[in-house]
């Protein structure tokens, strides 16, 4: 009775830590919430636009989204960067401005952090992944 009652118990731990790690797969609220706004349909036309006007661009056109850059990393708000889309999705926006550029971008998933469900852009050729900082 014991090694049943033992396996029971292993299989349910083994099941709530893989429901538990599903779960984390899809982030917090905060992030799946902008896993929902990047696939808003905007339309964009930047002709050599600084990266801080885009961004500021974006925030008018889809209300609710934050954006940040990893100055301390290499992404300067200064950069001019080009790309025209009628119609397009947030998400293929940004991939075809900082595409290009080496630059990328992740969603911030940390309920103790401030930038909760944050766009973070960096460098790097990562698109969409869920940065989850301690």
């Amino acid at each position: 009775m014991r090694r049943l009652s033992g396996t029971i118990l292993a299989v349910a731990v083994f099941f709530v830590a893989a429901f538990a790690q599903a779960q984390g797969a899809k982030g917090t609220a905060k992030a799946q919430a902008t896993q929902k706004l990047l696939e808003k349909k905007i339309t964009v036309e930047f002709k050599e636009t600084k990266l801080a006007d885009i961004i500021d661009e974006i925030k008018d056109q889809v209300k609710g989204i934050q954006i940040r850059m990893d100055g301390k990393g290499g992404v300067s708000g200064n950069r001019k960067l080009s790309f025209t889309g009628k119609d397009v999705t947030l998400k293929d926006v940004l991939e075809g401005l900082l595409k290009k550029e080496g630059l990328c971008y992740g969603i911030t998933s940390n309920e103790k952090d401030a930038y909760d469900g944050s766009i973070y852009i960096r460098v790097g050729t990562e698109f969409g992944t869920l940065i989850n900082k301690k």
